[in-house]
């Protein structure tokens, strides 16, 4: 399956049943040609920035993409977008990527005298490997910031998955890396940064451990066409990036966040 997205929003699902009844089924016994395409979204609620203690919305598209006959895979809603160049039963590789949004003073009188860290876009490679297949999923994504930051960070994560009849239940633990070029746009606070903002301390992280968490997700398929999303995360920061001021005296070691979303599905071609 290619995939540039695995986040979804929530939907109105009032109309499914007739938009149902006058589409053609998705899957058909018989040798078929074309493509299942998927929209969706997701709305998620999580830290205005690293290491907030207070949180705020964002909204993510998704659009992904298979053959006809052939079963969706899975993904995590806190996967990146991401498209296999290579991709096996058990094993894919291909390029991620994704945006992520920024961190400005205005939104925090106490961010004051702060460099603004301006939304980045992330663009790098993903790794998946299926150690038990259809059950576990282990995957490693490591991406470069441009515009924002210029540092790169590195996700590892792994996903137990349970299939019951409709419903999915997939979850597992998170980990988290960054360089310090990453690091220090982040976390990191200058002597001039300090003295204009006359609250924080100077600080300059280096690069290593990030954060560690887990996350999980509950994914219910009402038909062919339509599956809707409940997804929560939690990270705990770690090593430098829990030693910042900007996460000690005006932020919090525990980031959580929680999201909603919907994918609706139809055919091209034939």
């Amino acid at each position: 399956m290619r995939t540039l997205s695995v986040s979804c929003l929530g939907l109105l699902l009032a109309t499914t049943a007739s938009a149902q009844e006058a589409a053609p089924a998705l899957i058909d016994p018989t040798p078929a040609k074309g493509w299942i395409i998927t929209l969706g979204g997701s709305l998620q609620l999580g830290p205005k920035f690293d290491g907030a203690n207070s949180a705020g919305p964002s909204f993510m598209p998704s659009l992904s993409w298979r053959r006809v006959g052939e079963p969706a895979g899975f993904s995590a809603p806190d996967d990146s977008l991401d498209f296999a160049l290579y991709e096996t039963d058990r094993f894919s590789i291909g390029l991620a990527g994704g945006l992520k949004s920024g961190r400005y003073s205005s939104s925090n009188n106490r961010l004051f005298g702060l460099r603004d860290v301006p939304w980045t876009i992330e663009a790098g490679i993903f790794a998946e490997y299926w150690p038990i297949l259809e059950r576990l999923r282990t995957r490693a994504e490591i991406r470069q910031g441009f515009h924002g930051h210029h540092g790169v960070i590195a996700d590892l994560s792994a996903d137990w998955v349970e299939r019951f009849g409709r419903f999915t239940v997939s979850g597992g633990p998170r980990l988290s890396l960054g360089t310090a070029s990453y690091m220090r746009r982040n976390f990191g606070i200058t002597p001039a940064e300090s003295m204009v903002n006359g609250y924080l301390a100077t600080y300059r992280p280096s690069g290593g451990l990030k954060s560690v968490g887990l996350a999980s997700a509950l994914e219910y398929t009402w038909s062919e066409r339509w599956s809707t999303t409940l997804f929560a995360r939690y990270d705990r920061l770690a090593k430098e990036a829990s030693n910042s001021p900007l996460v000690r005296t005006i932020g919090q070691r525990d980031q959580f966040s929680v999201g909603v979303g919907a994918n609706y599905s139809f055919q091209i071609g034939n």
